[in-house]
């Protein structure tokens, strides 16, 4: 899948139409071309493949008939797939391009090509990919559905001259490289961390002895991109410095793409706030505000809980909030489109107001849909994007106006809590958390959903952040019966009931701890955050049938696909080498038990010579090929 595939259809290359106009008729909900015309259906590098279209009325979607200009959604994973929902309520045309294939395994578990008529594979040149997305029709506008999508997402917008946040302005890389966004905003007069871009341990080391703040106060090693979770760390020794500067090197972002730098900040000790916002014109609305706890443990600081705030607009302290995130939207060059600011307000000084970083998207996983729970549909980030680039912001305009006029940008009819789960002791888990208290979670009165990552015989060490923390579990309901089962959960695991451990020797605890260790490290440079995956797949089910995963028939193991009527030795049939765990259990061998992908391949009486099978474009990988073709082993 890493260069142009091309293959001759109905006596066009694919990805060069004869008409660079959208077809009229209907256009299938599943993205495939309508059958005798030559637009492309999936693109990669440029070349486009062509699918026919599964029958009526799957996924809620059906056939529709195609507006005439689409949307182009860029990198549609985690929360983006309520953004595709909303759009698809509207009845617009969905184009997905995805920025890179090398995306980590958390994201791709939530990509669903099916609510798209055409999916693009960008690969590193923007000239191609607009040629492609161009030749398609008319576009109306450019969204990023995640992080890894903002900077390409800006580009096109901007190639375009469609309504987005220019790359330049007010200088490159400030919206998603969290050293240049800081540099931004102290050159705009704003509270800003204290920071360096290291290269080794020797120079991180050098400006932590700068700082003068150890072993007071920690220090914070991460990437300077925003892309890619899991790479944070709080550093209170020599010890903890050097693992964190020796991780981050080592790891990869979200892209694939190799980290040679890692950023050294001042820590920002206080509450902490994360701030959602839709912005039009330069004009910033308030859609969400979370709050989150941390406790201090064994050395860090693990988080306690995540919940929505009420907008109180008579709290002058949630007011400094506000007024303090405008203007780093206003200074970060956010003009239009979802935002998503995380800000510590300092608990000794609360006018010491602090971001620690930003993102040109929306908030990320289930934070749309629990929002949504929480107020409603249309109080929700989704549909605020969706109204502002499809119907030219005729509600959100409104909101604006209303907020100017005194009233609350949003009310909460209910309080939405994410506690993240702590252990206190070292050991084994001798028995599985469902089995000691699934019951009992199950029936605390807010009770909503959760997730566990350990389960029996895993070795357990105390909590102190994000990537030690063994599971979550999700409340909903009145403030009161939401901090009660709070405070309940809390008390069973100081209890020793929720986490039931085995002691173990002292030999046994060193030989624990340095496992534990190494498979954070491992876990962090090899594969995506566990907690983000969780996360992602507890989403899914807040999605409806328009955008989910586990409604469609390709990507769902529980639902066979429908096959398309009359296919012969000119149509295309798409299909998915997937499910639950992506090809984890698809083996290619030869009865001997022995894989052997090397000499497998998809291909068939090619003119144009290679195979036509293309893997890596869908979840797990997906492929298409003619169905009067048979697939040769070579």
């Amino acid at each position: 899948a890493g260069r142009p595939r091309w293959r001759r259809h109905g006596g066009e290359r694919f990805g060069r139409p004869k008409t660079p106009s959208r077809q009229g008729g209907r256009t299938p909900g599943l993205g495939g071309a309508r059958r005798g015309s030559a637009r492309p259906a999936l693109t990669a590098g440029g070349a486009a493949m062509s699918g026919t279209p599964f029958s009526d009325g799957i996924v809620g979607l059906g056939w529709v008939k195609a507006p005439q200009e689409a949307i182009v959604i860029v990198d549609p994973y985690t929360s983006g797939r309520f953004l595709v929902e909303e759009l698809s309520r509207r009845g617009r045309a969905l184009i997905a391009v995805r920025s890179s294939l090398s995306i980590d395994s958390a994201l791709l578990g939530t990509w669903n090509p099916v609510p798209f008529q055409t999916v693009v594979v960008h690969h590193g040149n923007l000239d191609e990919t607009l040629q492609v997305i161009k030749a398609d029709g008319s576009v109306d506008a450019v969204i990023a559905g995640s992080e890894p999508g903002v900077e390409l997402a800006e580009a096109l917008a901007a190639a375009l001259d469609l309504r987005g946040n220019r790359p330049e302005d007010p200088r490159p890389r400030c919206r998603w490289d969290k050293y240049v966004m800081h540099e931004q905003l102290q050159a705009s007069g704003l509270r800003s961390c204290r920071q360096k871009v290291c290269r080794s341990m020797q120079e991180a080391a050098a400006f932590v002895a700068e700082l003068g703040s150890w072993p007071a106060k920690p220090v914070v090693a991460k990437p300077r991109s925003s892309v890619g979770e899991g790479c944070f760390f709080q550093c209170r020794t020599e010890e903890d410095l050097h693992e964190a500067v020796e991780t981050v090197l080592a790891s990869t972002d979200a892209h694939g793409k190799p980290r040679a730098e890692v950023l050294i900040q001042e820590f920002l000790e206080g509450v902490e706030y994360v701030v959602d916002c839709v912005s039009m014109d330069g004009e910033h609305f308030v859609s969400a505000i979370w709050s989150y706890s941390k406790t201090r443990m064994d050395g860090g600081f693990a988080y306690d809980t995540s919940r929505t705030s009420q907008y109180e607009p008579d709290d002058p302290a949630q007011q400094r909030l506000c007024s303090y995130i405008f203007d780093c939207l206003t200074a970060l060059g956010v003009k239009h489109g979802a935002s998503h600011s995380e800000v510590v307000v300092s608990v000794t000084n609360p006018e010491d107001i602090c971001l620690v970083k930003l993102g040109a998207r929306m908030h990320g996983a289930m934070g749309p849909a629990l929002w949504a729970k929480c107020s409603s549909r249309e109080q929700a980030q989704p549909f605020l994007v969706a109204d502002l680039y499809a119907e030219g912001g005729r509600t959100l305009r409104r909101r604006i106006a209303d907020v100017k006029g005194g009233a609350a940008p949003y009310s909460l009819t209910r309080v939405a809590m994410q506690v993240d789960l702590q252990c206190h002791a070292h050991g084994v888990l001798q028995m599985s958390v469902e089995h000691s208290s699934g019951e009992w979670l199950r029936g605390l009165k807010t009770f909503s959903a959760m997730r566990i990552f350990v389960e029996e015989g895993d070795a357990m060490i105390p909590t102190r952040d994000l990537s030690t923390s063994p599971g979550f579990v999700i409340l909903l309901g009145s403030d009161k019966h939401v901090d009660a089962d709070r405070d309940a959960i809390r008390k069973r695991e100081l209890s020793g009931q929720l986490f039931v451990l085995r002691q173990v020797s002292f030999d046994g605890l060193n030989a624990l701890r340095e496992k534990t260790a190494l498979a954070r490290r491992h876990a962090v440079i090899n594969k995506p955050s566990e907690r983000m995956r969780e996360l992602e797949a507890e989403a899914e089910k807040l999605i409806s049938p328009m955008a989910s995963r586990a409604a469609s028939p390709i990507l769902s193991p529980q639902r066979a696909p429908m096959m398309p009527p009359c296919t012969g030795a000119d149509d295309d049939v798409e299909f998915m080498l997937d499910g639950a765990d992506g090809l984890d259990d698809f083996a290619l061998d030869d009865g001997d038990g022995v894989e052997d992908l090397e000499n497998f391949a998809l291909d068939g009486p090619d003119p144009e010579g290679g195979p036509i099978g293309l893997f890596g474009a869908g979840a797990a990988g997906r492929g298409i090929f003619g169905a009067g073709i048979a697939p040769t082993a070579t």
